[in-house]
């Protein structure tokens, strides 16, 4: 497997992009936030979905040119419309809107519709908290990307539906948190299968409702369904998702449409405006410290905070380099290939 450093690795898809009709500072957008997903340990969100991108984009999924509109805003609420531009553009933009309503009024509501796929959910969630604010958000797939399966159930009938937060520390990098209500992310799938490998028992059904391992089972036809996480909790969850990302932003809920998208419900919360950053930065830092100190159970080195696993993986890999499996690079460098892309020396 390649290990190619990030600049280039960043460059080489932007090149890509670009070759396949992006503009040159959406593409540039678009690789560093892939990339970005690989150097935190999120390969199912790098460099991969550059190959699904392209696809969407000769489908007309993605409108590379498209630009944000805002639809509705008030002090503290802002609905924007994406019209089905990159995802890493249109979150990035209306991100920036609401850190800047939330920092003026102490909270901003963000509703996003109409967003090709917005890649790491996490990486909204790290900008808010590196301006000093707290944030929750609840995604869905605008009624398309349907891959889970509802408590109990054997077929597809909802998306990952993730959910993301992220809370600023003065003495260290952010608490991030960013996970898909199903047990496993699809993207995960992709990249197990990528690799010839098995996925832990427990994550999806196969066709005919049995526990699976094997990617290949959930790729079948007919298909497997992922499961929600947690049981009857995370279906829960996922169905709010829905509800607060689909219904009320006018992108509509998980109903098995072929376009996938995203949705999105934010909530942006400034520490000053409710009981002040300094008690909010004692009470967080605290928290961490008696979470940290705790007695490990057995076959456990140490306890590790929602962020910390991305922030080592980011330290070693900036340093090393991104791998990536042999199976993506080859779709990659062919895709390279067949619009002239000069390939980086891996």
């Amino acid at each position: 497997m390649p290990a190619i450093q990030s600049e280039a690795l960043a460059a080489f898809v932007q090149d890509i992009f670009i070759a396949y009709g992006v503009p040159e500072s959406k593409a540039e957008t678009v690789a560093i936030s892939l990339t970005l997903g690989n150097l935190k340990g999120h390969d199912s969100h790098g460099v991969i979905r550059v190959i699904e991108y392209v696809d969407w984009i000769a489908k007309g999924w993605i409108a590379p040119s498209a630009e944000l509109e805002i639809v509705r805003e008030t002090d503290s609420l802002l609905l924007v419309d994406g019209h089905f531009g990159f995802g890493q553009v249109i979150g990035r933009e209306a991100t920036a809107l609401a850190i800047e309503k939330a920092k003026a009024g102490g909270v901003c509501v963000l509703s996003i519709r109409q967003s090709a796929h917005l890649g790491r959910i996490g990486e909204w969630a790290e900008m808010a908290a590196e301006e000093g604010l707290v944030c929750f958000s609840f995604t869905n797939t605008h009624g398309g990307g349907v891959l889970v399966a509802p408590y109990g159930g054997r077929e597809r009938r909802l998306s990952a539906n993730p959910l993301g937060a992220g809370a600023p520390l003065s003495n260290g990098e952010p608490l991030i948190m960013d996970f898909a209500t199903s047990t496993i992310a699809e993207g995960k799938m992709k990249v197990a299968r990528a690799k010839g490998e098995s996925v832990p028992a427990g994550c999806f059904v196969n066709a005919q409702g049995e526990m699976a391992t094997d990617p290949e089972e959930y790729y079948a036809d007919p298909p497997g369904a992922l499961l929600p996480f947690g049981g009857h909790k995370g279906y829960s969850l996922s169905l709010f998702a829905d509800i607060l990302a689909g219904a009320l932003s006018g992108a509509g809920c998980s109903k098995g449409e072929a376009r996938v998208a995203n949705a999105m419900l934010a909530v942006f919360l400034d520490p000053k405006a409710f009981a002040g950053e300094a008690f909010f930065q004692q009470e967080t830092e605290a928290l961490v410290r008696r979470v940290k100190d705790c007695p490990t159970m057995s076959g456990v080195d140490e306890i590790l905070v929602p962020g910390e696993p991305e922030a080592k993986t980011y330290a070693q890999r900036i340093q090393s380099g991104v791998t990536i499996e042999d199976s993506t690079w080859e779709r990659l460098t062919r895709l390279a290939h067949e619009r002239s892309v000069p390939i980086p020396e891996a």
